[in-house]
């Protein structure tokens, strides 16, 4: 947040030295709008993309300041911008099932790519539980040792420890914020968390951690829309893939996450237990992004959108709206 002020503040007084030397005063910009490229007969509102996001599921979605922030709700902004259309957000929780019969929405963001009940675009996040290190390119270990890791209790990434490495490696902590503490201050080797919302907390704080290395295999988050409604299936398609390829969602996971975004280079480590598959490996570790409620409030400075789309948000049918103009 230091160095966000201070960037804010730099910004500033250049513009003011810059209108000083022209001398004359600014005039708003407003960029025009994208012509819409879908019909209205494909959408619940016409000329508004309604989507669904999970806003108790920070860095994706969260509340702060009375609107929801986050990675998907950027990306669904960018989206409806591509589109030609306003947004309107839904905070439909975790439900992607009532969200397209109850809240009435057109997409739902941040869906498991393994759910086979809609329609999936490709992905546009990844993520597992990983091993954070001070040091860049650490080697992560393979077995269990004289060493330690921190986890949240009672969370995924903590479970994962166990398995991989036993009871006796793993240093419960009461929140992830706490966790990457211990790390800095040395009282344990490593930290695991789910690799995006480490990312994030290690974003939003003075800690410099890096993921060195998975204790799962990754999950890919996707956008999910109804089987039968083919027109809006295509005009998502090629509107996330132009997003993808023009770097705008390298951007936004920048902006939320830092450089520490992009996992798939790193190395999952299998576990040497015959039972490890016994448990749900759902990668978004729930308990992890709970402690990241207090992170979420200071990176909403930076929430604003990447497109040219402003919002308004529901919660639980409550909506955040917005026009692309």
């Amino acid at each position: 947040m230091k160095r966000a002020s201070i960037l804010v503040v730099t910004l500033v007084m250049a513009l003011s030295m810059a209108v000083a030397l022209c001398g004359c005063t600014s005039n708003n910009y407003t960029p025009q709008a994208k012509e819409q490229t879908i019909s209205n007969s494909a959408l619940k509102s016409s000329g508004t993309l309604r989507v669904g996001v999970n806003a108790s599921n920070a860095p994706y979605a969260a509340e702060s300041s009375g609107s929801i922030v986050g990675i998907d709700v950027d990306i669904a902004a960018a989206l409806a911008d591509e589109l030609g259309l306003k947004l309107e957000l839904v905070d439909v929780g975790s439900s992607v099932d009532t969200a397209f019969t109850k809240d009435n929405v057109d997409i739902v963001m941040g869906v498991a790519k393994s759910n086979s009940a809609y329609w999936m675009s490709d992905s546009y996040m990844s993520s597992a539980v990983a091993l954070f290190s001070l040091t860049q390119n650490a080697t992560a270990p393979t077995q269990s040792g004289s060493f330690s890791v921190a986890a949240q209790s009672s969370s995924m990434s903590a479970w994962e420890v166990t398995d991989h490495y036993g009871e006796s490696c793993l240093r419960n902590s009461a929140d992830l914020q706490g966790a990457f503490e211990s790390l800095q201050t040395g009282s344990v080797n490593y930290v695991a968390a789910d690799s995006t919302i480490g990312a994030y907390v290690v974003h939003s704080s003075s800690v410099e951690a890096y993921p060195v290395a998975l204790l799962q295999d990754p999950s890919s988050y996707c956008i999910a829309a109804p089987t039968t409604n083919v027109e809006l299936q295509k005009a998502v398609s090629e509107a996330l893939g132009s997003l993808k390829n023009g770097g705008v969602i390298s951007v936004i996971q920048k902006k939320w996450l830092g450089d520490q975004a992009d996992i798939s280079a790193l190395k999952v480590i299998q576990s040497t237990k015959s039972e490890s598959g016994s448990e749900d490996a759902a990668s978004t570790d729930a308990s992890d992004s709970s402690s990241t409620g207090s992170s979420s409030s200071s990176s909403s400075s930076n929430s604003s959108s990447t497109s040219g789309s402003t919002s308004s948000s529901t919660k639980s049918g409550s909506t955040q709206s917005s026009s692309n103009n």
